[in-house]
């Protein structure tokens, strides 16, 4: 399965990352109909038809890890591109 992962800096705070990442994934799962998302400590994990991943917010941080199915993986950098997108909107 190919993967995306992804580091991008912040300087929110964590709760106000975790806000963001919130955010974030809703934008992505409407985009990508991603299915049910829950959180987990730090981090948020989803699965839908074909992909499965997770973001973990940390102090300085936003680790975002997802595994694509061979269909969705034909489109990796279309996906790749919209979260870095809506990671640079949300947490600068």
């Amino acid at each position: 399965m190919p993967d995306i992962d992804i580091h991008h800096t912040h300087s929110l705070g964590r709760q106000a990352c975790r806000t963001a990442v919130d955010e974030v994934a809703r934008e992505l799962s409407a985009r990508f109909d991603l299915g049910p998302m829950t959180w987990r400590d730090d981090t948020l994990s989803f699965i839908g038809h074909g992909v499965e991943g997770q973001l973990t917010v940390g102090d300085n941080d936003v680790h975002v890890l997802v595994r694509l199915g061979p269909l969705l993986g034909l489109a990796r950098p279309l996906i790749e591109a919209e979260i870095r997108r809506h990671l640079r909107k949300r947490l600068g």
